[in-house]
C-alpha cells in the first residue's frame, strides 16, 4: 500500500476507510481522506504500536508502519467469531438446484465459521430475468452486463452463485484483497478455498473472461443440453432439470 494522507482520495483510502471502520470507528468508506479518516487513524495511531512494539507516531499520515498495524492487529491470535447469517443469503440458498441445497448451505456455514461475511448476491435466474439482463445495453438502456441469452448462463439452472463481501458498515464490497477477520489471508480467497473444496469451479480460473464473484457446478453438463431439458420440461423439480 502507498503512503496517503488527508486529502487523498481512490482505492486505498476505501480500504483503509474498511480496516478503520472494522475496528469500531464511525467512519464512511467512499474513498476521500477527510477530516472524520484523518481523526479515525491519528486516533488508532494513539492507541496501537508497530511491529517492533515502538508507539506510531500520530500524525493522521498511513505510512508503512501503520498500514502494518492495520493489517496486524487482532489476526489469528484472536480466535475467529462466526458472523450472523444473513437472512437475504439464507433466503437464496432455497433457490439453488435441489442437488446443491444441502452443500450450499454447509459452503454458507463454513465460510461464516472463518469470521467472513458474505452475502450470495445472485442464484437462480430465470430466462425471463436473463433476457431482462441481456437486453441492457443492447434493446434497453444501461450498458451491457452480460453475453449470455436466457438458457445459456448456469444461473439459470440454479447452478451457480455470485458472492459479494458484507461490510461491518452495512455496504458491500468486491475488493479482493480484504482481511476483515484478520487472520492473514484475504476473505476472497477463503472463499474460493472453501468453494473449491466442494468441487465447484470459480470463473476467476477462466481464461477468456474471469468473473471473480462467480461459482458453479455445473455436474459436467452443458447450458445446451440443460436448455434442451428444460425446454421439453424434463425437470427433477420444476423448475430445476433433471441432472442425470
Amino acid at each position: 500500500m502507498k503512503t496517503i494522507r488527508k486529502g487523498d482520495k481512490g482505492a486505498d483510502v476505501k480500504v483503509l476507510q474498511q480496516l478503520l471502520s472494522h475496528r469500531g470507528f464511525s467512519i464512511g468508506v467512499d474513498g476521500d481522506f477527510g477530516p472524520n479518516t484523518e481523526k479515525a487513524v491519528i486516533q488508532f495511531q494513539k492507541d496501537n504500536f508497530d511491529v517492533h512494539g515502538h508507539s506510531l507516531t500520530p500524525d493522521g499520515i498511513v505510512g508503512r508502519m501503520t498500514w502494518q498495524a492495520l493489517l496486524d492487529s487482532d489476526k489469528t491470535d484472536t480466535p475467529l467469531k462466526e458472523v450472523d447469517p444473513d437472512p437475504v443469503t439464507l433466503d437464496r440458498i432455497k433457490h439453488i438446484h435441489p442437488k446443491l441445497r444441502e452443500e450450499l448451505g454447509a459452503i454458507y456455514q463454513e465460510i461464516r465459521e472463518r469470521g467472513i461475511n458474505v452475502r450470495f448476491a445472485q442464484v437462480f435466474r430465470s430466462f425471463a430475468q436473463q433476457d431482462a439482463l441481456y437486453a441492457k445495453g443492447r434493446t434497453a438502456p444501461g450498458g451491457r452486463v452480460t453475453n449470455a441469452k436466457a438458457g445459456q448462463s448456469y444461473h439459470n439452472y440454479g447452478l451457480a452463485v455470485d458472492i459479494v463481501l458484507m461490510l461491518p458498515n452495512k455496504g458491500v464490497s468486491w475488493d479482493m484483497n480484504l482481511d476483515l477477520n484478520q487472520d492473514g489471508e484475504s476473505d476472497w480467497a477463503e472463499i474460493v478455498q472453501v468453494f473449491k473444496h466442494h468441487g465447484w469451479t470459480w470463473g476467476g480460473d477462466w481464461r477468456s473472461f474471469k468473473d471473480y464473484p462467480h461459482f458453479e457446478k455445473n455436474f459436467g453438463l452443458s447450458t445446451s443440453t440443460l436448455k434442451k431439458r428444460y425446454e421439453t420440461e424434463d425437470f427433477e423439480e420444476k423448475p430445476y432439470v433433471r441432472l442425470n
